[in-house]
């Protein structure tokens, strides 16, 4: 990850100060965020044993139904599976199923509680197809649901919220859709982006002072601002979840617009007023990975960006 930023103060030594983590994250989410590597590889080996049924060997596309953090994994897999050009990948948020499933169809109900009204409803409806029908759930009704119908559910072995599950739902359903040959993914990336996850967070653990640590330096940046995400191709995802993490963890106003349909709308706006500049904040995020025609739509929203004189950072991935 490289991110492009301005100079700071003195101002950061705050986020190198043991307490204002104490203050300002009671339950400890930073302690469950420094275990998402183990989460991930415990729900990838979690999937190797699974087996499905020979009628299970004809699906041609994949629905996923979910809401909040449980839905966010089906998203990423979306965008992953964009890459091989394999099945479509559909991601429901809502309380009916927008059109009809049949025998070629998996449906996917993923929920952390186990009792998200949205996610039943959407898996009840899906029982009532020819789908092939497996569950996500931490337990609830979800799971109780799936065994006494005999409908498969994997287990989400995880404490905390349901936004602190993300990468063990991710690889949960990598792990299914690898074992149906729905999607290609060897075990040897798996441990390779694992072992570099692991490396990442020990780079943005709290105890890593602000000079050298990029996480801090965005966060001074993005301090009191709403902020406004961009991302395309294989991050378009990423910019959702981002957002949805401002919200929730953050507590702050913040939003998400994906490329390249932003260049057909919201550039419309620049440049902004001096009023509107001086408490928002634009971020961007660019894969390494992005077709020539992504990598151009990236160059024109900088070009604008700059033109319009928007306040912005871009933040460069490595996948």
């Amino acid at each position: 990850m490289v991110i492009n930023a301005t100079r700071r103060g003195t101002q950061t030594d705050a986020l190198d100060a043991t307490e204002t983590y104490t203050a300002l994250d009671p339950s400890g989410l930073r302690d469950r965020l420094r275990t998402f590597p183990d989460q991930c590889a415990e729900a990838w080996y979690q999937t190797q044993s699974l087996r499905f049924p020979g009628s299970w060997k004809n699906i041609d596309k994949v629905v996923i139904g979910g809401m909040g953090g449980s839905a966010i994994a089906g998203d990423l897999v979306r965008d992953l599976a964009a890459l091989q050009t394999s099945i479509p990948i559909t991601v429901i948020r809502d309380f009916q199923l927008p059109f009809a499933l049949d025998e070629r169809t998996l449906f996917i109900a993923c929920s952390f509680s186990g009792n998200t009204e949205e996610t039943l409803a959407l898996f009840e409806q899906a029982r009532q197809t020819g789908a092939r029908v497996l569950t996500v759930a931490g337990g609830g009704a979800l799971a109780e649901a799936s065994e006494s119908g005999d409908i498969p559910c994997l287990p989400v072995k995880l404490g905390g919220e349901p936004r602190s599950a993300l990468g063990y739902n991710l690889l949960l359903l990598l792990g299914v859709l690898q074992s149906l040959r729905l999607m290609r993914t060897r075990l040897q990336e798996v441990e390779e982006a694992i072992a570099s996850v692991r490396q990442r967070v020990s780079q943005l653990a709290e105890e890593v002072p602000a000079e050298l640590n990029q996480a801090k330096q965005l966060a001074y940046d993005l301090k009191q601002k709403t902020v406004v995400v961009y991302a395309g191709g294989i991050f378009a995802a990423t910019a959702r979840r981002w957002k949805t993490q401002f919200n929730e963890n953050g507590k702050a106003w913040a939003f998400y617009e994906e490329l390249p349909e932003l260049l057909h709308n919201s550039v419309e706006a620049f440049p902004i007023s001096s009023a509107t500049g001086s408490c928002a904040l634009v971020v961007v995020l660019e894969p390494e990975l992005s077709s020539p025609e992504l990598k151009s739509r990236y160059q024109a929203i900088g070009d604008l960006l700059r033109w319009g004189d928007v306040p912005h950072r871009l933040v460069k991935g490595d996948v």
